[in-house]
């Protein structure tokens, strides 16, 4: 929600009566929002922060918690639309139940003709909801909310694409053109072929992927011309189909002056986002279908066709982005239907188009996982040898990585694991998420941490990476009701598709200096200025501790800061193989 937007939104809910938002607040429907606006003004109290509140109308703390999703909250939405009819104009809720009566034949309920304004009338009319529908638009249109709340998706994503050239791409580094021509000699090789592409986060392998494989098609032109490129998370779609764009387009000059042309156009479709198996076609030429695991996934369930129909005579090769997930059984079936992989074994088939992974942290997997991570991929890492034993400080050293300041934020109250808890950790080692939530709702804790966020520089970016959803959101409420204004947002796997999209880019665009999640972000994730990730979330994995300090390692000549400060939060009485980051340093150049 803009600005603006949120404005004009505050001005209707400030017609609420004082009764009606009390009773609200006090409802079961606000439990959630009542416990989180608490512990955000305790955390403000223990940061030293003033309190500002209008007690019994909660409009600001409404809007800080459901955003976009103010009327469509399964839990809070209903009884805010119903209180919004209730406090309209009796002129303007007339013109919207003569509206209402219009929607008979369809699902919504039925408006008999004694229902009064503030009667059972507003009760039916609030209850009748179809968001993007012909109704939340009425709705939005003549109680004077904002159409961004009647609104499916604001973001349409693209369906399929023809890219054609321009402009050169600066050189790749020399220690990306050593991955790159490893790369392009493993897709030579042709069938049976596996690899692993490893390179430290912010270092650029999505790029020396994307140019390896487009260079190859560009030079082949044989039949053998479609590339699945498979993904997590909508983040590293998105990113892979900017960079295919940008190297189809811009072909790079090579340091000794070579180019390779690109002829024709590079069709890129899309498998992600609910995309239906039917809809796809691939044309004759170069074709990169980018798909997200779970959504090929959900097709071998219900569109099995999609499979069985392709053309795996044509299959180049097969992207595995974040390749250390390859060993979760949705990853394996796909694989195996993609006739890549063996049925019963952890190999590649002798036949397969070539399989490369890429990934951060190569071998860096639980012991049961890392053995068939290796054989799958052939005991073939493709890292480059100019970078030697400490890849890490030599990016840093050359500005293509940040260089890291650790700070580490003590917090010798924390509240303590129970047995079951601490149980719970010697059997899985890693701390479980009760435990994790009973953190984020410690205000102590949390005025430690918002105290310290609060003396950053104003000009700074911050990627605060939180206990739980609970516990971003209240660390959200507070970065806000401290600076009086909006400063932060949060963003989660739940967070619809448009506000997602609208939070990320105005965080890129410095219009929010705060951004808290829990780990949507970890990968894929690319904002190049972020100079701050603040580390509330104790864990004992090497790799997520890495994958969350890697968003803020993007480097001057990389678009990036020249240094990240690190906040560490470390919390007493925690064992000792929680991760910080002298531990994951020491790892990383191993």
């Amino acid at each position: 929600m803009e600005k603006v937007e949120r404005e004009q939104a505050a001005a209707i809910l400030e017609r609420i009566s004082t009764d009606d938002w009390r009773e609200f607040w006090d409802s079961s429907d606000a439990t959630d929002l009542k416990d989180e606006d608490d512990i955000a003004w305790q955390t403000l109290a223990h940061a030293s922060q003033s309190r500002h509140f209008a007690p019994g109308r909660p409009v600001q703390a409404v809007l800080d918690l459901l955003g976009d999703r103010l009327l469509t909250d399964r839990k809070a939405g209903p009884p805010i639309r119903r209180m919004v009819l209730e406090a309209m104009a009796a002129t303007q809720w007339a013109k919207l139940a003569v509206r209402y009566r219009e929607m008979d034949g369809t699902s919504a309920p039925r408006l008999h003709g004694n229902m009064v304004q503030h009667g059972a009338g507003s009760l039916v009319m609030s209850r009748y909801w179809r968001q993007g529908g012909k109704w939340a638009r009425i709705f939005c249109e003549l109680t004077g909310l904002p159409l961004c709340l009647a609104e499916t998706c604001r973001n349409v994503l693209p369906e399929d694409e023809e890219v054609v050239s321009v402009e050169p791409l600066p050189p790749l580094h020399d220690f990306q053109i050593d991955v790159y021509t490893k790369l392009l000699e493993l897709l030579a090789n042709g069938n049976g072929s596996a690899g692993l592409l490893s390179l430290p986060t912010g270092a650029g392998k999505t790029r020396v992927a994307v140019e390896a494989l487009v260079d190859h098609l560009a030079m082949t032109g044989g039949r053998r011309n479609i590339v699945v490129w498979i993904a997590q998370s909508e983040e590293l779609q998105r990113q892979a189909w900017d960079c295919f764009r940008e190297v189809w387009q811009t072909p790079p000059q090579r340091q000794d002056g070579a180019k390779i042309p690109r002829r024709g156009v590079l069709n890129l479709i899309r498998a992600w986002g609910s995309r239906h198996a039917n809809d796809i076609e691939f044309p004759s030429g170069p074709t990169v279908l980018l798909a997200g695991i779970q959504q090929l996934g959900s097709w071998l369930k219900s569109a099995g066709e999609f499979f069985d129909e392709f053309d795996y005579s044509r299959l180049c090769a097969v992207i595995v982005d974040e390749a250390h997930r390859i060993i979760a059984p949705e990853h394996r079936d796909v694989l195996v239907k993609l006739k890549v992989r063996a049925e019963r074994e952890w190999r590649p088939l002798r036949t397969s188009a070539p399989i490369i992974g890429l990934t951060a942290t190569p071998w860096r997997t639980i012991a049961n996982e890392d053995v068939p991570l290796r054989t799958f991929f052939q005991q073939r890492l493709l890292t480059p040898k100019s970078l030697d034993r400490a890849p890490i400080a030599a990016l840093q050293q050359r500005g293509i990585l940040a260089k890291v300041i650790p700070e580490k934020l003590y917090s010798p109250d924390s509240p303590p694991m129970s047995r079951a808890q601490q149980e719970n950790f010697g059997r899985f080692h890693e701390l479980p998420n009760d435990y994790l939530a009973t953190l984020g709702r410690s205000p102590q804790r949390n005025g430690r941490i918002l105290s310290r966020l609060l003396r950053l520089p104003s000009g700074s970016s911050t990627l605060v990476f939180a206990c739980s959803i609970e516990h971003a959101s209240i660390m959200t409420l507070a970065l806000n009701r401290a600076h009086n204004e909006i400063v932060a947002a949060l963003v989660t796997g739940k967070t619809p598709r448009s506000e997602r999209l609208d939070t990320l880019e105005s965080f890129r665009a410095g219009t929010l200096r705060f951004l808290c999640n829990v780990g949507v972000l970890t990968t894929g994730f690319d904002a190049p200025k972020v100079d701050v990730v603040c580390l509330t979330r104790p864990t004992s994995s090497a790799l997520l501790y890495e994958q969350m300090v890697g968003r803020g390692l993007r480097g001057p000549k990389n678009g990036g800061t020249q240094s990240c400060l690190v906040l560490d939060v470390q919390d007493a009485g925690l064992p000792d193989s929680i991760m910080s980051y002298a531990r994951v340093a020491k790892e990383w150049e191993t």
